[in-house]
């Protein structure tokens, strides 16, 4: 009886060690609600690209952004380097490996208020962009998220919607920790 008790609680165990490895934990909540942990960085942006929705898979940016079917999408902001920001290589969507780079998440809810507020019309990959974000990367994460973006003098995402965004999304995805 007790081999069998003792059985039920590993394995119980084991499953909440397995969900509570998923979502936004604690440390990471903490840390990225703070808007005191998020600096103001000047940006050569490269490139654009879009998360897939079907396969999850980045794709360069194209016209067809402005559709409204991209509403709902994440997107990344590209630079060859930032001082003190991890860069990496990526697979894109067509299977073309990237080269070193450095990846800002603009959050879906962010993305959709930069798109209403044009600027992917106005932005031009190769300009300098303001951005605010979190240099910190969290376990196995490959991407800094963005709180707010500035480009020239018009702020596109100002940094208590962007921040507030950050903490809805991860509202909606709490680990158990």
């Amino acid at each position: 009886m007790k081999v069998k008790a003792l059985l039920i609680s590993l394995c119980l165990l084991f499953v909440l060690n397995l969900t509570a490895c998923s979502g936004y934990n604690n440390i990471m909540y903490k840390h990225l609600s703070d808007v005191n942990n998020y600096e103001a960085y000047d940006v050569a942006v490269e490139k654009i690209y879009v998360c897939n929705k079907e396969t999850g898979k980045l794709e360069e940016y194209d016209e067809s952004f402005h559709d409204e079917s991209y509403l709902s999408t994440t997107v990344y902001f590209s630079a060859s380097e930032l001082n003190g920001f991890y860069s990496g290589e990526y697979i894109l969507a067509d299977g073309t490996r990237t080269e070193s780079m450095v990846l800002l998440e603009v959050i879906a809810e962010s993305s959709k208020t930069l798109l209403e507020n044009d600027f992917y019309k106005d932005f031009s990959p190769g300009s300098v962009i303001e951005i605010q974000s979190s240099d910190w990367v969290y376990m196995d994460a490959n991407f800094y998220y963005v709180i707010g973006v500035k480009y020239g003098e018009t702020q596109y995402l100002n940094l208590e919607d962007g921040l507030q965004n950050i903490v809805d999304m991860m509202d909606k995805d709490r680990s158990l920790f």
